[in-house]
């Protein structure tokens, strides 16, 4: 499993053999069931991990008390509060296994020691940060001008891996619609 990551961060950064064992000595498999917490709202996010399998979600609650899902994390993401992390500050939503998960997890004195060793390191790690939060703006962008029906298609041809595996109430939060909505769409398109 370890591998994977080694495999995902050689499209970002030129690793060494000796930082490629500094990484693999430095963090730990770690397996999460579903429903399990990464993190929980309040708390301080001092661990990161990549996802090898499974699926996370990001979700918060909001004014009226009810729960958001803002984000979905999938295989080959990294999976922290990145506000958190870096701030050092409580996270603001928390991080749960929507499916079993495997990843592979170091903390944050695992991260000050890649820092300190790996040339690049943070550069690269900052780029990955920004693709993945271009994409997630772009795609939410996308979303402003269409109808739910129209959204909820989207969503099925960007992440067609991710619906199978997550309740649909949580996918309905993640669209800004009402399960009942997403449910009737979903059969108005099963007829067509």
């Amino acid at each position: 499993m370890k591998n994977d990551l080694i495999q995902h961060l050689s499209n970002y950064i030129k690793l060494s053999d000796e930082n490629t064992a500094l990484i693999i000595n430095h963090s730990e498999e770690k397996h999460y069931k579903a429903s399990d917490f990464f993190i929980e709202s309040g708390d301080k996010c001092d661990q990161m991990a990549f996802l090898i399998s499974g699926v996370f979600r990001f979700c918060f609650m909001d004014h009226k008390g009810n729960e958001i899902t803002s984000y979905f994390m999938k295989e080959n993401d990294f999976v922290s509060n990145i506000t958190s992390f870096f701030e050092f500050s409580v996270s603001s939503g928390s991080i749960q296994a929507e499916t079993n998960c495997e990843v592979i997890q170091f903390s944050r004195a695992s991260w000050d020691l890649f820092c300190a060793e790996i040339p690049e390191w943070e550069n690269s790690f900052q780029k990955i940060v920004n693709e993945t939060l271009v994409n997630k703006i772009n795609f939410q962008r996308s979303l402003l001008n269409l109808d739910a029906k129209d959204s909820y298609l989207k969503f099925l041809k960007t992440y067609p891996s991710i619906l199978q595996r997550v309740p649909l109430n949580h996918v309905a939060s993640f669209l800004g619609i009402t399960p009942f909505s997403l449910s009737r769409i979903r059969k108005s398109i099963s007829i067509i």
